[in-house]
């Protein structure tokens, strides 16, 4: 079964209805399902990256080496005014010398790129309608193979867009450049447009639409079409679900998979799969965006085409940027589905306003045996849940569900773990998980996503004030937009001290954040951007919030930044109350982990500030640590006054050792013994040690003499012993 251009080019006559300015629009059009709505959105930029992974994800699945569907060689041959892509035009500029006319020259060679993937788009589009779809609707009816339902929820909304391609776009570029053709194999093709250029108009084409003066332009047709590529957003919303039934059905359904071989097996398929046929209209907004910019970049300044190719090309960028955006949506949907059914549909987690922003692999310490389990987070914008993976993966849900933590309640802190390295914690009002990742940058990246959800959820939460609040600015809004000024005589007290207003206490609108305050609670004077610098009275809390803004901050900052952590101190920081190296040891039998755990012994540097926290690091010269454990509430025994009661059985190592223990935290596996280098060393860091667990410092921790002595052994001494 063969075709020909005649399948493509249509034999209708289009009529057109004409406005003052000589703008045309194919009545037809209204005959085109789902063209009636040609509303755009206003969005002004566009990322593509959805339609290259579609392009990659599918083409790989089909286990094809596939190149780019506008590259490849046409289906069918047209009858005239279509050369193949990246073919020569057979017409030349003449005299191309300067740089006028070789810009011109690119416009045209654009043209003709864009015509002839055009011809070859159609061509595919009805290969995809008029073969596959008829075919099997045809054969559906016939044999009852499946829902008539499912055959349309395919091919969505395909006729549309053939008929549109076929019927109006194609043949408006094809005569177009038929005339753009001959005018430049016409010797005096040039002398004559100049002539007409005080003519908006020739007479009007085959097609119905009045001919401009001079051919040389497809920025007017493109301007006139784009508006109907918005159609796009329902196919490519739709492209997920069709490509995932015809899997279905293929592999299900062996007499959907017998038509389907055969009309594979016809020449025009070229060997590819349907899947693959159908991504060509996912593609092909993205390229005529690559077209009309380079077509748009190659026009002379001054060419009476560039406004409407500009105007064509901010449209056909709408339309991309239109069905981008229902494809991230319907990403973010898919991937609910896909953490909801791998926990085994336990929670509802389906809704409009949740998105997932991150999972992986994390390490719980168990609180009650010490063993290290491994786990799996999920963070949504308002739930994190920690999961544990199944060992038996044959059927049902890969993950189970072990805790659920809402992000409003949910506090994140550092570890205080002595022995594993990258701990922090997750508490709320009822639970308490310690978990850590295999590296420092891990656990960075879990950190800042999870400040990110709280702020996030802040920041949405403080949108949905009550009260005087209703109205009130944020607070990055603060001084930087005009404020809605609260009603005076809607005012009874005061919104900072609460005073009831009267005769003698008078009332004033803060002029940033509009609340109104006594004259003493706003007793402050800003300039105010949207009265021309002019001086204006502002509350407390705004001079506050503004002055703090007028402060200077480090280049490069930003917008939101998680705060300082407390592993971030660096192992040289002055004025310790000790550091030093000392040997760490846990307790015999304790759980195993990735980084390092149980008894162990690891020379550590520890550096024990005035904060009363105990740091360890790698090295003398770490500008990060690697825990970091709060020292008041411990309880810290030497060895003399553990009496022998040693957890591990060297002898020569008893008078040098020192045992750290939360008296909470009976367990012994979280037990945590330290070797010093001599005795001495050992006596001064439990001095120090049993201070600080009780919030003290030493009595002479400012004097010269104790800042001395305050460096145990040095790296080289403790590596040379």
């Amino acid at each position: 079964m063969s075709h020909t251009v005649g399948l493509l080019k249509p034999s209708l006559s289009l009529k057109t209805t004409t406005n003052e300015n000589s703008s045309a629009v194919p009545s037809e059009l209204s005959d085109v399902s789902n063209l009636s709505n040609l509303s755009i959105s206003s969005r002004t930029s566009s990322e593509h990256a959805k339609y290259d992974d579609i392009s990659d994800n599918y083409s790989s699945e089909n286990g094809h080496q596939v190149a780019a569907a506008e590259n490849s060689g046409p289906a069918v041959i047209p009858e005239e005014g279509g050369v193949p892509a990246g073919s020569s035009p057979a017409v030349a500029l003449p005299g191309a010398s300067d740089e006028r006319d070789k810009s011109a020259q690119k416009s045209y060679l654009i043209a003709k790129e864009l015509l002839s993937t055009e011809i070859h788009y159609v061509s595919k589009l009805h290969l995809i309608d008029q073969v596959f779809h008829f075919r099997l609707d045809h054969e559906n009816r016939n044999l009852n193979i499946v829902p008539q339902d499912t055959i349309q929820a395919i091919f969505s909304n395909i006729k549309s867009i053939y008929k549109f391609h076929a019927e109006f776009l194609l043949p408006q570029l094809q005569e177009r450049m038929d005339l753009w053709t001959k005018s430049l194999e016409s010797p005096n093709a040039n002398s004559q447009n100049e002539d007409t250029k005080t003519s908006d108009t020739q007479p009007p084409t085959k097609g119905g639409d009045k001919a401009p003066a001079d051919p040389r332009r497809i920025g007017d047709i493109m301007l006139r079409y784009s508006p109907f590529l918005i159609m796009y957003t329902e196919y490519v919303k739709n492209f997920d679900t069709a490509m995932r039934t015809i899997n279905q059905l293929y592999n299900k359904n062996s007499k959907f998979a017998a038509i389907m071989d055969t009309i594979h097996g016809m020449e025009e398929c070229e060997n590819l799969s349907l899947q693959h046929h159908m991504l060509c209209p996912v593609q092909r907004i993205p390229r005529y965006e690559m077209l009309l910019r380079d077509y748009l970049n190659n026009l002379p300044k001054d060419s009476p085409d560039r406004q409407d190719s500009e105007n064509a090309l901010k449209q056909v960028s709408q339309a991309a940027a239109h069905a981008n955006d229902s494809m991230k949506r319907i990403e973010q949907f898919k991937k609910l589905l896909e953490t909801q059914e791998s926990i085994g549909g336990s929670l509802d987690l389906v809704s409009p306003t949740r998105e997932l922003i991150k999972e992986g692999r994390i390490v719980k310490i168990s609180a009650r045996t010490g063993d290290h389990q491994d786990r799996y987070l999920f963070l949504l914008t308002d739930l994190l849940l920690l999961c544990s993976p199944r060992k038996s993966m044959i059927s049902g849900a890969q993950y189970g569900l072990r805790a659920k933590f809402h992000v409003e309640n949910l506090q994140v802190s550092e570890g205080d773990n002595l022995v594993t390295a990258n701990t922090f914690y997750l508490r709320d009002e009822t639970k308490s998980v310690e978990l850590y990742t295999n590296t420092q940058e891990e656990k960075e990246e879990w950190i800042q996503a999870l400040f990110f959800a709280i702020n996030s959820l802040y920041t949405r939460k403080s949108s949905l004030r009550v009260g005087r609040d209703i109205l009130r600015p944020l607070e990055c809004e603060i001084g930087k937009k005009k404020p809605h000024l609260q009603k005076l005589e809607t005012a009874v007290k005061c919104a900072e001290c609460a005073a009831q207003f009267s005769l003698l206490k008078p009332k004033h609108n803060c002029r940033t954040c509009g609340a109104v305050f006594c004259g003493k609670c706003s007793d402050y004077k800003h300039s105010l951007s949207w009265e021309d610098g002019r001086k204006g009275r502002v509350c407390k809390s705004c001079h506050v919030l503004l002055t703090s803004q007028l402060e200077p901050q480090p280049p490069g900052q930003a917008i939101i930044q998680r705060p300082r952590g407390l592993l971030e101190v660096p192992a040289f920081t002055a004025s310790p109350i000790r550091s030093g190296w000392l040997t760490l040891r846990g307790p015999p039998g304790g759980g195993g982990g990735a980084n390092g755990s149980g008894n162990k012994p690891t020379k550590r540097f520890f550096l024990l500030l005035s904060d009363f926290v105990l740091y360890s690091f790698k090295t003398e010269n770490d500008s990060v640590a690697l825990t970091a454990t709060p020292l008041p509430g411990y309880q810290v025994a030497t060895a003399s006054e553990l009496s022998g009661q040693l957890a591990f059985g060297e002898k020569e190592s008893a008078e040098r050792t020192i045992r750290l223990q939360h008296p909470s935290r009976v367990n012994k596996k979280r037990v945590n013994y330290f070797v010093a280098e001599t005795v001495q060393d050992a006596q001064r860091w439990a001095e120090v040690m049993k201070l600080a667990a009780k919030a003290e410092l030493p009595d002479n921790y400012k004097d010269d003499l104790y800042t001395e002595d305050r460096k145990s052994t040095s790296s080289t001494e403790y590596e040379n012993s």
